[in-house]
């Protein structure tokens, strides 16, 4: 692993993951593999550690890879996602009317995805979410804190329901907000409605309700259509 290229120190995270990414691959790691220690990836790519952090969460963002909190990173379980963002949209911030568009689509296919999940969902899953909200009542003033709690919530169901495809649409569906638009909905997403959703969805989950929980799923996104027509 010598022959490995320092990258420049100016280079940004999303370049870094790019040469993580390919490191995967030249060195024939497979799924589930654990990678070597941050410390020692930041020393092969001349980065610091801040920025190598910063691009192993944007790629166990995309299930590329999967930090194990006390273990180490590991290749994720969607390492060879078929789906990616368009590298040229990104730069422009998307218009209004695309963005509602993306909603609606991303209603129609999460409807699909707990549809399937729904049946996959174990008592793990539920152990985990039942952590994950009562963290979320620790700091009930950071919604960026919340908001990381409810996205692991979301991307666990994405992911039980075992289609990969799906799964990948929706991330990259995702990956089109802007900063900027990402804010713009941090400052306005009502925070109890926000939980008390979650919470309900909790229930939902422990009866095997599907209906209710693409119910609840409808109302979060219908929230969020409303605050982009509303302020964007």
């Amino acid at each position: 692993m010598n022959n490995i290229t320092p990258i420049n120190k100016q280079s940004l995270p999303d370049t870094i993951a790019r040469e993580i990414r390919n490191f995967i691959i030249d060195r024939n790691y497979h799924k589930g593999d654990r990678l070597p220690a941050t410390a020692e990836l930041a020393k092969l790519f001349g980065v610091g550690l801040p920025t190598l952090r910063e691009a192993i969460k944007k790629l166990e963002t995309i299930g590329t890879v999967e930090v194990k909190h006390g273990s180490g990173t590991y290749v994720g379980k969607y390492f060879d996602r078929l789906f990616l963002p368009n590298p040229i949209a990104t730069y422009e911030p998307l218009k209004k009317a695309r963005l509602l568009e993306l909603i609606d689509a991303r209603i129609a296919i999460e409807s699909r995805i707990i549809h399937l999940a729904i049946p996959n969902v174990d008592a793990e899953h539920l152990a985990r979410i039942e952590q994950l909200m009562a963290r979320t009542e620790n700091y009930p003033d950071d919604y960026l804190k919340c908001a990381l709690n409810y996205l692991e919530i979301e991307n666990m169901m994405r992911q039980a329901a075992n289609n990969t495809i799906l799964f990948e649409i929706v991330i990259a569906i995702t990956n089109l907000y802007s900063e900027d638009q990402l804010e713009i909905l941090n400052a306005h997403m009502p925070r109890e409605k926000d939980y008390e959703i979650h919470r309900n969805l909790l229930t939902a989950l422990k009866t095997g309700d599907e209906k209710e929980v693409i119910e609840l799923m409808e109302t979060r996104f219908k929230i969020i259509r409303d605050i982009i027509d509303q302020y964007m």
